[in-house]
């Protein structure tokens, strides 16, 4: 997008209505932080979403300019939640995107193989085992 096409989405927001009725917040419902989830109204989705879209329309002015890579966020504002579990402070701006590793597919090898066929003998053993003694042991019953 360009910045007179993002210019355009962020003054369609009227962002002093949106703080008034807006919450928003990052909770964790589980062990760590990959267990988040965010409570928000609408006008707290769309706050958020502005910030972001501002940050973003800074964001080549910042890279360029400055050393520090950082867009800091008003955390202690009204519309974001005293208790939430995890408060976003800044937004640290990165040019170049993330290069992921390649997954390396496990190959099964011979002792895998050797090891998966010595079990199961040993487990159709067991059962034969098992039924033979239930057997003897109905013989000595009856």
């Amino acid at each position: 997008m360009t910045e007179e096409e993002l210019q355009n989405i962020i003054n369609k927001f009227d962002e002093t209505e949106l703080k008034k009725q807006a919450i928003w917040g990052i909770f964790q419902y589980g062990g760590g932080s990959d267990e988040s989830f965010i409570k928000a109204n609408k006008e707290g989705l769309e706050l958020f979403a502005l910030e972001l879209l501002k940050a973003s329309l800074e964001s080549n002015k910042i890279i360029e300019n400055n050393k520090n890579k950082i867009i800091h966020l008003d955390y202690y504002e009204n519309w974001i939640y005293e208790n939430a579990d995890t408060y976003l402070q800044y937004i640290e701006l990165v040019k170049e995107k993330q290069t992921l590793k390649p997954k390396v597919e496990y190959k099964t090898t011979i002792s895998d193989k050797l090891l998966t066929s010595l079990l199961k003998i040993i487990l159709v053993i067991l059962i034969v085992a098992l039924f033979i003694g239930l057997r003897t042991m109905f013989s000595w019953i009856f």
